[in-house]
């Protein structure tokens, strides 16, 4: 059963209403609870509210505590001007088995049979435990029958827990979604009607980071990367002979390395010289996957390259961080704003505290842009 079934059944359970009002996009991250509402106003999308709550506790305790869970929900909601309580929601990344897979339609037969067949070969005896849903990748040639598309498939047991926990704090799912598809969502609304281009996001993790890439408004590609906080703070402490979270701290205030050709005269140029030496082959490295993404987008688009760069996440903080990545790769980089989504609203002046929350509310902002049940 695939993952709209599940959401209508459960849906008609609670009884959604009658409520006018958009889904809020729920996003339970790490450490924070982030609620994105929109509202659509002709071409254009509207922020009607947004907020980023840190958790009173750790995530799964939280979760598991329904009175607790209820009166932070509450509370989160209560922040900002949001309206009903039907959300578009995602699973933790941790929960949910993403796979890239090239599907043949044969003839007779329709794309979601060539998809649940390729689905089975992969997960073999598992898939009858596996919920399966799929979103189709955009490539420059949709006339044969050959497919690209990006398989999501997550344990039946842990999807029901995340609905009876949503159903707990009294939140009625719409949907669930995938993260690759809610970010490419919002990239798509931020790149406009430009069809021709393409845009990355670089979404930098703690352990790894993740590349998306959208065609015109058509998600093409998302790929974990072995880039991420720890393995750098790592490199740092095992050359520095330092403490891993002294050497986290020198990165989030020094960054990954000075301007190579900026000669750095400050205080600290040599301790940001050292770390750029240091950081140099994780940095080459992520160069190489980039130029491998620009010839992989190249080979599907008949010669259209990436014209823009985004970059959220831990490392999107780090000082010069969008000067150091255009180094990486021959495109402007802009640090990821999800407000950008909604150039007709002005937020207020103590809305959300926008410098410092804007990358947290990226992927609930994705989830609130979501056209329908199946957008």
């Amino acid at each position: 059963m695939n993952l709209r079934h599940w959401i209508a059944r459960l849906g008609r359970r609670l009884g959604s209403g009658a409520a006018a009002a958009r889904p809020i996009g729920a996003d339970f991250a790490a450490t924070r609870l982030n609620l994105v509402q929109a509202e659509r106003r002709g071409d254009c999308w509207q922020l009607r509210a947004a907020t980023s709550r840190a958790y009173p506790m750790p995530r799964e305790a939280l979760l598991a505590n329904p009175r607790e869970l209820l009166r932070f929900v509450n509370a989160a909601l209560a922040q900002a001007p949001f309206e009903g309580r039907r959300v578009v929601s995602a699973l933790s990344p941790a929960d949910v088995r993403i796979l890239p897979l090239t599907v043949q339609v044969a003839q007779g037969q329709t794309e979601a049979q060539a998809v649940a067949r390729a689905a089975a070969e992969q997960l073999g005896e598992r898939a009858a435990q596996h919920v399966v849903d799929y979103y189709q990748v955009r490539g420059a040639d949709q006339e044969s029958g050959e497919r690209q598309v990006l398989l999501a498939a997550a344990p039946k047991t842990h999807v029901l827990a995340f609905l009876a926990m949503l159903e707990r704090a009294r939140l009625t799912p719409v949907a669930l979604d995938i993260g690759p598809a809610a970010i490419g969502r919002l990239l798509a609304v931020l790149h406009g009607s430009d069809v021709g281009q393409s845009v990355a996001l670089l979404n930098f993790g703690t352990r790894k980071s993740y590349l998306t890439v959208i065609w015109g408004r058509r998600l093409m590609l998302d790929r974990e990367i072995a880039f991420g906080e720890d393995m750098l703070a790592r490199a740092v402490a095992d050359a520095l002979d330092l403490p891993h979270d002294t050497a986290a701290s020198l990165l989030q205030e020094h960054g990954i390395g000075a301007r190579e050709a900026v000669p750095d005269t400050g205080p600290h140029g040599e301790l940001r010289r050292a770390i750029r030496a240091i950081l140099h082959p994780a940095c080459q490295a992520l160069a190489d996957e980039l130029a491998h993404t620009q010839i992989y987008v190249a080979s599907r688009t008949r010669g259209s390259s990436i014209s823009r760069l985004y970059l959220n996440g831990s490392l999107a903080r780090y000082p010069d961080i969008g000067a150091r990545m255009a180094e990486l790769i021959d495109v402007p980089v802009h640090l990821l704003d999800p407000y950008e989504a909604f150039p007709a609203t002005a937020p207020a002046p103590a809305d959300l505290q926008r410098a410092e929350h804007a990358t947290a509310i990226a992927l609930a902002t994705g989830l609130a842009l979501r056209e329908d049940a199946h957008g």
